[in-house]
């Protein structure tokens, strides 16, 4: 092989790379449908720990779940992937929540969506939209009131 072969070869997988990327969009849209997201604020260490412990308990109680915690880079990031229906949980800090609701910065940058709360605990609280599987908002729901003690451990 010589080196002008090696070099077109070369530059036309660069060229090719961009368009196949990291995570192509429908491995990850089917890897969403199987797991359940929790999506935390990553700069809310309070949420981050507990989310994870909430994760835990719905892995370990109901594994069909297939429960994660994943990290948004902040508040309306948060925001943003529940209402254009990118994940279905989130858990975040009350205050967070009123202001979202309320329809006020930095959350007037993205649509409104019907929010229902599905378990509190402290300050925060799990959220989901109301268009959320009510079977599935259930299950959720009624594991972690049987198990409190799971998200404290």
């Amino acid at each position: 092989m010589n080196r002008r072969d090696f070099l077109g070869g070369s530059l036309a997988a660069i060229g090719v790379w961009p368009v196949v990327g990291h995570t192509p969009f429908p491995q990850w849209k089917v890897y969403r449908q199987v797991h359940l997201f929790i999506v935390v604020n990553r700069a809310d260490a309070a949420a981050c720990d507990l989310g994870r412990a909430i994760a835990h308990t719905l892995a370990t109680e109901l594994p069909a779940s297939r429960a994660r915690v994943t990290r948004a880079r902040d508040a309306l990031r948060l925001a943003s992937l529940i209402s254009t229906h990118q994940l279905d949980l989130a858990l975040l800090h009350r205050s967070e929540l009123t202001v979202w609701q309320q329809g006020e910065s930095p959350f007037n940058q993205i649509e409104p969506v019907a929010l229902q709360e599905l378990f509190a605990v402290e300050n925060y609280v799990l959220i989901s939209r109301q268009d959320f599987r009510p079977e599935h908002a259930s299950l959720v729901k009624h594991t972690l009131e049987a198990h409190p003690n799971s998200l404290f451990s």
